[in-house]
């Protein structure tokens, strides 16, 4: 078994996407965060299940996309005090927590209500992925359908390594 693939959590997932691999950013783009939720649970809990460190990022007024338990640690980052601040102290603690942890942050497009611009979105995911990315960490990220401009979007896709597109379809 190769120890750089973590597992999901849905063994379906794993076997579509052929593993999730340390390095790897996964954005799930959704309609709504409880479609995000559906993935974030399991992977959550495979990774406390497996004694991986855990962080849930959060800085969005939503709802949680994850309820406090065991092993999983919970930072709060105000994006309201600016992209600078907010990029820094994000890239400061993904620095001093190292190689190997697995994040979940909350719905990236809640950072445009902060910011007011899908080109600092943009700009946020294009220099962070590459530094979770070096540190050999996985990093589940949202955005919601149809709420950013195609050119966000296509930065974003060109620069995370898996990016899936959520639809229902009979429940």
């Amino acid at each position: 078994m190769d120890i750089s693939i973590i597992p999901s959590g849905i063994q379906a997932l794993d076997k579509v996407l052929q593993g999730i691999r340390l390095g790897d950013n996964v954005v799930w783009q959704v309609d709504r965060l409880e479609d995000y939720r559906y993935f974030a649970e399991p992977f959550t809990e495979a990774a406390i299940a497996a004694n991986r460190r855990m962080v849930y990022l959060r800085f969005a007024s939503h709802p949680p996309v994850l309820l406090p338990r065991p092993g999983l640690e919970r930072i709060e980052v105000d994006p309201s005090l600016g992209f600078d601040f907010f990029t820094r102290e994000v890239h400061r603690l993904i620095e001093a927590y190292g190689p190997g942890v697995l994040y979940v942050f909350d719905n990236l497009s809640a950072l445009v209500a902060k910011w007011a611009t899908d080109e600092l979105l943009a700009n946020f995911f294009q220099i962070t992925c590459p530094l979770l990315s070096e540190l050999k960490t996985i990093a589940y990220f949202a955005l919601t359908r149809g709420h950013h401009a195609h050119y966000a979007v296509a930065r974003i896709r060109d620069t995370t390594q898996i990016l899936v597109d959520v639809y229902h379809g009979k429940d």
